[in-house]
């Protein structure tokens, strides 16, 4: 029987029949992948239900299966997260983060570099100690420059609205079926000119992060196939403080 050792982070986790899960995870060496752990629920299961909390990072021994779903030999906590699970306004901000992933993300190719960035986000999120109520937003902007539809800025100048069908910058928004008003665009620029590492705050107001989080949702839906509705999108927008 073959085996490989991976780091993993869960993306999603939907209960199968009394005691199963299936597991979405974004793997290290392989990918996104789909495992069965069965009898998850079990008293004596040895791999329970609870490690596949959203997000949770693994250490994680797969069988390898012809079939489309994997099986999983054992599965550890890589990273224990401190702050995440005890702090409902980051919970909440994983809850929207993980949603976001497993919408976003239809390749099932290894890249190293996505999962060292989400594995890095993570353990930065964790860490933050103030300042989180943008990061939402400074994630999914770096997230969509991993994916290939990054926003251009290039042509931005003040004044301009940004054309989200386009990705792009422009002076008339007259013809344009999807956009951000001019005067939510400078915020817009700022936004995708941050870098999520660093921690300073952006002084949005909470008005303001809820408009930038609808516009970027709608940027995700018009560049990701596929991609509906968001369930977490509202709970987010409660704790945008």
């Amino acid at each position: 029987m073959n085996t490989d050792k991976t780091r993993a982070i869960v993306l999603k986790a939907i209960r199968y029949g009394d005691n199963s899960l299936i597991v979405k995870l974004l793997t290290e060496q392989n990918g996104l992948q789909s495992f069965m752990v069965k009898g998850a629920y079990n008293k004596t299961a040895k791999i329970r239900a609870a490690l596949f909390q959203p997000l949770t990072l693994l250490e994680a021994v797969r069988v390898n299966s012809r079939g489309e779903l994997g099986y999983l030999k054992e599965a550890n906590v890589e990273y224990a997260y401190q702050d995440i699970p005890i702090n409902i306004n980051k919970n909440a901000i994983v809850l929207f983060l993980s949603e976001l992933l497993s919408k976003s993300i239809q390749e099932s190719e290894t890249d190293l570099e996505l999962f060292e960035f989400i594995h890095h986000a993570l353990t930065h999120l964790d860490a933050l100690e103030n300042n989180y109520a943008d990061y939402p937003l400074k994630f999914s902007i770096e997230l969509s420059r991993f994916l290939g539809f990054s926003p251009n800025t290039d042509s931005y100048q003040p004044g301009y609205i940004f054309d989200l069908e386009e990705g792009c910058f422009r002076h008339d928004g007259t013809s344009v079926n999807y956009l951000i008003d001019n005067n939510l665009s400078g915020l817009f620029f700022k936004l995708c000119k941050n870098n999520i590492f660093d921690d300073a705050r952006l002084n949005f107001t909470n008005n303001e992060r809820r408009q930038l989080l609808e516009a970027v949702i709608t940027y995700y839906k018009l560049h990701v196939s596929g991609f509906n509705e968001m369930k977490s999108g509202d709970i987010l927008k409660t704790v945008l403080q």
